[in-house]
């Protein structure tokens, strides 16, 4: 049994929980090999200290710092109390709808785009798209050659 194999299978070792054979091949790996016997002594380690956090029940917050929770609470009730008592009604959520949404993007987009035509910045897209498919037909006429224009 490899290394890997006892790694990756040992949580399951110490829970018992793999068929005896396997159970026999890594105790027999883990006795020759002190690297898998050092991680099989830290995962129990590891494993101890998880079953104690787990069992310790008087778990206490920690001290010195005010629970806010109330106080936040009982303002927001008493804010929302102030509102409704002035008419205002439930608070509305304001929805945008994705139609909305859309526009709205597409005419940024068109104001972007007619900013930069404005200044100049598509004037050279076009050489150089020219330019690039000049060399890359040449690049494709050298590889394979002029056979194939007639």
């Amino acid at each position: 049994m490899k290394c890997n194999t006892v790694m990756e299978w040992l949580p399951h070792y110490i829970e018992g929980l793999v068929t005896p054979e396997a159970e026999r091949e890594m105790t027999q790996h883990i006795v020759a090999c002190p690297d898998c016997a050092r991680w099989l002594e830290e995962a129990r380690a590891m494993e101890e200290i998880w079953k104690e956090a787990d069992s310790a029940s008087d778990f206490q917050p920690l001290s010195g710092i005010p629970d806010l929770v109330p106080q936040v609470m009982a303002e927001i009730e008493r804010l929302e109390a102030v509102r409704q008592s002035d008419g205002a009604g439930p608070a509305a959520s304001r929805r945008r709808s994705a139609r909305r949404t859309s526009w709205v993007h597409y005419g940024l987009a068109a104001c972007l785009t007619f900013v930069l035509l404005q200044y100049g910045v598509f004037e050279q897209l076009g050489y150089g798209l020219t330019e690039i498919n000049g060399h890359m037909s040449n690049s494709v006429t050298a590889l394979f050659g002029t056979q194939g224009t007639r």
